[in-house]
């Protein structure tokens, strides 16, 4: 699959740089590489504006250490990646960001139902982890589906996430329980 998509992505940046279809001879070892590539192109796109990586990230509405790392190799989220493009002036297919791997919808949806929640409520990432007792940074990686805190997450000992249980949480997502927290967070709704 990665090959393939690498193609697709290699014929679109083909007509923007002829160097690419020598690149495309290369064979990717990982989903880094091809991270490179891509963050590479959004380099190239933000060059090409006259921006520097923090009037990106100001436009797109990051940090501008998340532009940094997302131009050096590190694939953005789905939403990320859709405001890049929109910023950008770019095809989403073009640069083949509309991997599933990219989009938290589609890998973790039940954090992706508390993200919801969160923006639903107006609610800053900061304000949330604040909440809950831990780094925004840990609170991101939890909402993108990478990993969780003992602090957020209880798990079994094979390590599969089992139910939610800060209270802190809960409350400021405008749950009554922790329960009803996990509820959600497992279905979508209560």
């Amino acid at each position: 699959m990665l090959a393939a998509n690498a193609s697709v992505l290699f014929t679109a940046i083909a007509k923007r740089n002829p160097l690419a279809e020598l690149e495309r001879t290369s064979h990717f070892s990982s989903m880094n590489d091809f991270g490179m590539i891509v963050g590479q192109q959004l380099a190239a796109a933000r060059r090409e504006r006259g921006w520097t990586q923090a009037r990106l990230a100001q436009i797109v509405g990051v940090a501008r250490e998340s532009i940094y790392r997302i131009e050096r190799g590190r694939m953005p989220s789905g939403a990320t990646a859709a405001r890049l493009c929109d910023a950008l002036g770019l095809d989403k297919a073009e640069l083949s960001l509309d991997w599933h791997e990219t989009d938290a919808t589609l890998l973790y949806p039940s954090t992706t139902f508390l993200r919801d929640r969160r923006k639903a409520r107006e609610l800053s990432l900061w304000e949330v982890a604040r909440a809950a007792g831990v780094s925004a940074s840990t609170m991101s990686r939890f909402e993108r589906g990478h990993g969780g805190s003992r602090m957020l997450v209880r798990r079994t000992l094979a390590g599969q996430p089992t139910e939610l249980v800060n209270q802190g949480f809960a409350e400021i997502l405008g749950f009554h329980s922790n329960h009803e927290l996990t509820t959600f967070w497992q279905r979508g709704y209560l």
